[in-house]
């Protein structure tokens, strides 16, 4: 049979399919427009759409020509497979089916049938053990690889009934693990956000594994296939990697949608309003100012400070009197560039701006403050993010072109540098003026804040409303209150806020403290919450972003060899002045021009008037988690490589001050077969985040859905092509630099 014949002849209309799809499809329309009528909210008409497409997809599955041309080929099992557990169930979660089905039955089957059957207490005990997500998830996966264990996947092809119950069991199985993701309407207790997300990912990595196993295979999994002729005349082996290669790309499309939905979800109004009525019960009340733990304890702060300024300390010392090559030999060359980089991100994922809140730069702040009187008053034409900005460009300069990362004496004046930068500006001009105005590496922290899961906050809006001293943002006797003139019942989001919790110690009425939040929530909602963002925000989260790209592109072969080509096309010998000039284009003249040309398509593809400035300035926080993401798997990259590397630095260090023998341990390295799929996944994870709180943004400043999605179209394909060159970067050959490996 030809592959036209089997199109034509292959249709399955039998009452056994039809039959309950169409009952399902009446039941659910009729409850629809019953409850629709008391809960509009609840069932806007896309869910009504997306139920009945849900089952229509499921009719393809089951009775189309497809079921046919799975028993010849595995490429049509294995699209079978993604719409039976990645397509139909989610479609028909996403109708909130529970309520209009039971709400379309004729009242007496609902009231002594199937009321009484839900409300029974051992029906609802079975319930929650097959939708605890751990549960689910193992379900799903022991359905998965046992229907495809060789005999009983075989067993299946020669046994109409085995075949049956194998799409029964993917579609239940399915129907669980979707439940679990989505927490359709009315479940009263939605699990958090965090938990449904891993659920998608750990979904999305087995999917990634057992696809690889088909789309790499070198031997056929099935002898069936090798024993019967296909109308399509393709190769066993050629048949089993194509379908290894469709789930991989199908299951990971369904597992983006999804965690993009999440996201979104989380991101919604209704769902930062529910974040933070969650957060409202959960917040961390401080403790006394002194008293002990927390680093609400001011003496805990301080003691982290001094250690961090004995660390910094030990940097310059080594940095300008030990070895200067190799690199990785001394602690310079070693701590900030493996270890400080890193772990600053992971504890601003995993805490907040804790690096802000210890940093060792302000000890000297009261004393720079008695010593020079801070005489001055900070200009205006300064009050503003572009001398940071300034800053941390040259700081991407000199690790690029002056190599600072195997210069362990350049970072040594680096640090040193910093302290007297902030001394002077500490002494001369007004507290906090450094953090809020110089410091690059502030910023930094900032602007990747907005995606920590803390805020300081009031606990009680109320209280702060009251409140007529406003200690929080003036001080008083007990705390000098906030330096960089946050003032708390106003404040969204990290921006600006040290952490230093000064706040939270002058507050009178015991009502400032650490809150969980929604990561990403303030994204796009401006400096504080109290103006749009500036140009000047904007420019420096663009440096951020692209830094993240460019920084991590240094250090992979094929860029490094364009540039030394574009150098000999043009005719120029490469050298600092050349590559200076690449540098600052891609960190500069591309952003801009590229941003410029989203804007004005966005502007032109949503047909609105907002001018094209304030339209980047809005949309850009939209591709900070993408490029925290990016820094997160590139200095990763650094610190797992390279852990043990500040064992040799510090042997040698101690061998010189102590004038002893000098003898290395060696520290046997770490597997990192595993880090090439964490780069990755990371850089997913930043994608997804970045394209939900563009639809975000984008339907904030362009309501219909269509203008939306035209507003946010180009950004989000410049988010996709820096996507893709953050996977070329991590799938080519990387130089080891910046650590001590």
């Amino acid at each position: 049979m030809n592959a036209s014949a089997l199109w034509g002849a292959s249709w399955s209309l039998g009452p056994g399919l039809l039959f309950p799809l169409v009952v399902s499809a009446w039941l659910y329309l009729r409850g629809f427009e019953r409850v629709r009528g008391q809960s509009p909210g609840h069932f806007p008409p896309w869910r009504r759409v997306a139920f009945l497409l849900g089952l229509g997809l499921l009719f393809v599955a089951l009775a189309s020509p497809l079921d046919a041309a799975a028993d010849l080929l595995l490429t049509a099992h294995m699209v079978q497979h993604w719409l039976l557990m990645m397509v139909v169930p989610p479609l028909i979660w996403a109708g909130a089916p529970t309520v209009p089905l039971l709400r379309g039955l004729p009242l007496d089957w609902l009231s002594r049938g199937a009321g009484p059957l839900l409300s029974s207490p051992t029906l609802k005990r079975g319930l929650r053990i097959v939708t605890h997500p751990g549960i689910a998830l193992g379900l799903w996966i022991l359905v998965t690889l046992g229907w495809h264990w060789p005999p009983a996947y075989e067993l299946a092809l020669q046994s109409r009934a085995a075949h049956d119950t194998e799409h029964l069991s993917f579609l239940a199985s399915s129907l669980l693990l979707w439940f679990c993701i989505l927490q359709p309407w009315p479940v009263r207790a939605p699990r958090a956000f965090g938990i449904r997300l891993l659920l998608v990912v750990a979904a999305g990595l087995f999917n990634t594994l057992f696809s690889a196993a088909f789309a790499f295979s070198a031997s056929p999994f099935y002898a069936f296939y090798a024993e019967i002729p296909n109308p399509w005349a393709m190769s066993v082996m050629a048949d089993q990697n194509t379908a290894g290669a469709f789930m991989w790309v199908g299951g990971s499309l369904s597992m983006i949608a999804a965690a993009a939905g999440l996201t979104l979800a989380a991101l919604s109004p209704a769902g930062l309003r529910g974040a933070r009525i969650r957060a409202a019960g959960k917040a961390v009340r401080p403790r006394a100012p002194g008293g002990p733990g927390g680093l609400q304890a001011l003496g805990l702060r301080r003691a982290l400070q001094w250690t961090l300024a004995l660390a910094a300390g030990l940097v310059v010392v080594d940095g300008f009197l030990g070895a200067q090559a190799p690199s990785s030999e001394n602690l310079a060359g070693v701590l900030p560039w493996t270890y400080w980089r890193a772990l600053s991100l992971f504890a601003l994922l995993a805490l907040g701006n804790l690096f802000c809140a210890v940093c060792p730069l302000t000890l000297s702040r009261n004393l720079a403050a008695r010593l020079l009187g801070r005489p001055f008053r900070w200009p205006d034409w300064l009050q503003n993010k572009w001398l940071s900005a300034a800053l941390f460009l040259f700081y991407l300069w000199s690790y690029e072109i002056l190599d600072l990362w195997d210069r362990p004496r350049a970072t040594a004046i680096w640090i040193a540098g910093f302290f007297v930068l902030c001394f002077l500006v500490e002494g001369l001009f007004r507290r906090g003026t450094f953090c809020r105005y110089v410091c690059p590496v502030g910023q930094f922290q900032f602007v990747h804040s907005a995606l920590s899961p803390s805020e300081v906050q009031p606990l009680s809006p109320a209280v702060c409303a009251d409140c007529t001293s406003h200690d929080c943002l003036r001080g008083n006797a007990g705390a000098p209150g906030c330096p960089t003139d946050l003032y708390l019942p106003a404040k969204t989001g990290n921006q600006d806020c040290t952490f230093c919790l000064d706040c939270v110690r002058a507050c009178p009425h015991d009502n400032a403290g650490v809150v969980r939040v929604t990561p990403g929530r303030a994204l796009g909602q401006g400096r504080a919450g109290v103006r749009p963002l500036g140009p000047d925000m904007a420019g420096l989260t663009v440096l951020f972003v692209w830094g993240a790209f460019v920084n991590a592109m240094g250090m992979s072969r094929p860029f490094v060899q364009a540039q030394a080509d574009l150098a000999k096309a043009l005719g120029i010998s490469p050298g600092p002045g050349f590559d200076s000039a690449v540098l600052v284009g891609t960190l500069v003249l591309v952003p801009v021009l590229a941003l410029a040309f989203c804007s004005a398509a966005g502007r032109l593809l949503a047909r609105t008037s907002v001018p094209l400035g304030a339209l980047a300035c809005r949309l850009v926080p939209a591709l900070v988690p993408l490029g925290l993401a990016m820094w997160l798997a590139h200095l990763s990259f650094h610190l797992i490589t390279g852990l043990f590397s500040v064992v040799p630095a510090s042997q040698r260090a101690w061998a010189a001050l102590t004038s002893g023998p000098l003898e290395f341990v060696a520290a046997a390295p770490l597997g990192t077969d595993w880090l090439i799929d964490a780069q990755l996944l990371s850089l997913g994870v930043g994608l997804v985040v970045s394209l939900a709180v563009l639809w975000r943004i984008g339907q904030e400043i362009a309501p219909a859905p269509g203008r939306a999605l035209g507003l946010i179209l180009p950004w989000s394909l410049l988010a996709l092509a820096l996507w893709s060159l953050g996977l070329l970067t991590f799938l080519s050959p990387m130089e080891m630099r910046g650590m001590g490996a």
